[in-house]
């Protein structure tokens, strides 16, 4: 008698196992399905980060709080690091456009060459 007990329990056992694995399976399938980014994902993630720095300054300034002032090269940290490799030369350009409006793409090209230059 207690090894029928110890074998209903066993099966009951493999039973949840297997339905615990078959959800598992099915949540990455359904996880793995919702991640996937395409490019029109990407840029509108990318205005969504743009319009909560715009918010954040907002609040910021408000509250009166001041961030420290840029670097004298009147890059952000990142366009200066993207402009230091001659290899990034093309998205350190489009990043400093992002940062700064109404820039054209000469004018944002000769900062970028500028910046590169002053650091060799």
């Amino acid at each position: 008698m207690t090894t029928l007990i110890a074998d209903a329990e066993f099966n009951n056992n493999i039973a949840i196992a297997a339905v615990i694995g078959a959800v598992i399976g099915w949540l990455s399938g359904s996880v793995s399905r919702t991640y996937r980014k395409t490019d029109a994902d990407v840029k509108l993630l990318s205005l969504q980060v743009r319009e909560l720095q715009k918010k954040l300054d907002a609040l910021l300034k408000h509250q009166g709080i001041e961030l420290p002032t840029p670097p004298p090269s009147g890059l952000s940290p990142e366009v200066e690091l993207l402009a230091s490799d001659p290899n990034t030369h093309i998205v350190a350009i489009k990043r400093y456009r992002e940062e700064n409006r109404g820039v054209g793409l000469r004018e944002a090209k000769a900062k970028i060459e500028a910046f590169y230059k002053s650091r060799q």
